[in-house]
């Protein structure tokens, strides 16, 4: 009798942990690229660069056609720019920026028997620390700065899932990102030293490509 229970039960534990082998809904691994603009022109001051490489983690967790997404990653960056020729009132100079994010989201297979294509949304919580210099323009300015900033990063795009191998998929995601933010700055004179500080409110969107690289598990 004994050894027949325990046959029933070594065949039930053996088919459940078959069962949860075939069902792998978890997702882990790194954003390989992060493309925030193409766009070569001025700009006076950029808090963040045009492509970014291997900048953070990504987590996924499936459920039928719905899934729940993390994602956290961390940049340091620097950036130079120049006055173009013959504009007078424009400045020069660099800066240093340190851009941290983790958010969470959701995404929806738009394909009822495959989940390819799917549309998604992430909300993130973004802290951005940034120290350089701003030199020239007509009031002649020859600057040190600082910023610290806590905003809101939001996207919303589609993305592809792409089988590279078993259990390995590369994820391409174009969206819209939405930031907003509250900013503190501060600046002082290289010579004067007479520091001088200002609090406002930076919001901006501009669309943004990911490149995510997934081990399912």
């Amino acid at each position: 009798m004994k050894v027949g229970i325990n046959i029933l039960l070594f065949i039930f534990f053996f088919n459940l942990a078959k069962g949860q082998e075939k069902e792998k809904r978890f997702e882990l691994g790194p954003t390989l690229i992060t493309i925030n603009s193409l766009s070569s022109t001025y700009h006076s001051f950029v808090d963040k660069p045009s492509i970014e490489y291997s900048n953070g983690l990504f987590f996924r967790y499936n459920k039928k056609r719905f899934a729940f997404r993390s994602t956290v990653s961390y940049n340091e960056s620097y950036f130079k720019y120049y006055a173009p020729a013959g504009c007078f009132d424009c400045t020069s100079g660099e800066s240093i920026n340190k851009d941290f994010r983790v958010g969470v989201g959701v995404q929806y297979s738009l394909l009822k028997r495959k989940d390819v294509l799917y549309i998604f949304t992430d909300l993130s919580y973004r802290n951005i620390f940034s120290s350089g210099y701003v030199y020239g323009g007509l009031a002649g300015l020859n600057n040190s700065f600082s910023s610290s900033t806590d905003g809101v990063d939001g996207l919303i795009g589609f993305g592809l899932k792409l089988k590279l191998f078993e259990d390995i998929f590369i994820l391409p995601e174009v969206a819209y990102n939405v930031f907003y933010g509250s900013v503190n700055y501060t600046t002082a004179h290289l010579l004067y030293g007479e520091a001088k500080r200002s609090h406002y409110i930076q919001g901006n969107l501009n669309p943004v490509a990911k490149l995510h690289l997934t081990v399912r598990f």
